[in-house]
């Protein structure tokens, strides 16, 4: 029997680390149950590189799962998904904030209803702090932590690997999922887990599309943007004055180098922080790219408390909604070999 037999787990995510994180609980026995727009499905589904018209990420990320159908807007589709939640043991969502909110799916709600229930919510910013309702996307992500500083020797060269939405959003999702069952095993209660970054769906050729690429400004600063929906990328150009480039948003590799050119100049025409004051409050996905010491700065990651100090050395939290030890300094090799043996039978 595998170790999560029994367990049901109801996926409202959209895109990669939703989808990953359910497949691991999946392939560890759990029945896992997509709730997918009725309009389409998943994005991921339709995002290249395609097989059949299929996406692949959607083939080899949706394995073992069943599929259900439901309209979270229309209001007798809202009362099966209550009806699906009173049989759940873990309901795991990726929408930002005000829109879970809005759909009826936050913790508060659900665990109401059902106070075992454990509620799992992956996004690119966490429940607070200034970021929290600001879209985004994996580069966005390593953007700001600092860590697409130290990985890019220019700025077309981005992350081989969806660095923040595997690591920081997938597997930290099912870490957290799965302390949080062996809790509820002792406390007989159910639990909200804050857990990112969100949503991705990153186009195979890296660095190759204006919407989704690390632009210089004019101080020589840098600019993430991951405008990779069309509606970001609508914004975006809306934004700019350039409503004409939203038409190649997915162009081929040709046009899209003249573009790249294009969106690069644009960018050098104002610093870094004139153009984040102007992004400000716009739907966008665009980000600093931090270096680690800034990183440890920015406002949202003070707001969210991920940076601890003690014992002479700062530390980032993992991203997790449960509580926290905070735990002593590293031990000298041996220091608590005595204390350990003593205890055993």
């Amino acid at each position: 029997m595998a170790a999560l037999t029994g367990v049901r787990v109801l996926d409202l995510t959209r895109l990669l680390p939703g989808a990953f994180a359910t497949l691991m609980l999946a392939e560890l026995g759990a029945e896992v149950i997509k709730v997918e727009d009725p309009r389409g499905g998943d994005p991921m589904r339709h995002l290249p590189p395609l097989v059949g018209g299929r996406g692949v990420y959607d083939l080899l990320l949706g394995r073992g799962k069943k599929s259900v159908a439901l309209d979270l807007k229309v209001p007798a589709d809202r009362v099966c998904l209550h009806a699906l939640v009173a049989t759940a043991d873990v309901v795991m969502e990726s929408f930002r904030p005000a829109t879970a909110a809005r759909l009826g799916v936050t913790a508060a709600v659900l665990r109401q209803r059902q106070p075992r229930l454990i509620h799992a919510s992956i996004t690119g910013y966490g429940q607070t702090g200034p970021y929290a309702e600001a879209p985004g996307h994996d580069l966005n992500y390593v953007a700001v932590s600092g860590l697409l500083s130290t990985e890019r020797p220019m700025p077309s060269a981005l992350p081989k690997m969806f660095i923040a939405d595997v690591g920081g959003g997938a597997v930290s999702a099912v870490i957290a999922v799965l302390a949080a069952l062996f809790a509820r095993e002792r406390s007989g209660e159910g639990d909200l887990l804050d857990a990112g970054p969100s949503a991705t769906g990153e186009l195979p050729t890296f660095g190759a599309h204006a919407c989704y690429n690390v632009y210089e400004t004019r101080d020589g600063q840098q600019i993430a943007l991951g405008a990779l929906e069309e509606k970001f990328w609508t914004t975006f150009c809306a934004a700019i004055g350039r409503p004409d480039l939203v038409a190649r948003h997915r162009t081929g590799p040709a046009d899209q180098e003249r573009l790249l050119a294009e969106v690069r100049g644009v960018f050098r025409t104002r610093t870094r922080d004139e153009w984040l004051h102007f992004f400000d409050g716009r739907d966008v996905c665009l980000s600093p790219v931090n270096s680690p010491k800034d990183a440890f700065l920015d406002p949202h990651v003070a707001a969210r408390g991920a940076v601890i100090r003690g014992h002479g050395l700062r530390a980032v939290r993992a991203p997790f909604g449960l509580p926290r030890v905070n735990l002593g300094p590293a031990p000298e090799v041996g220091a608590d070999t005595e204390a350990v043996l003593r205890r055993l039978p």
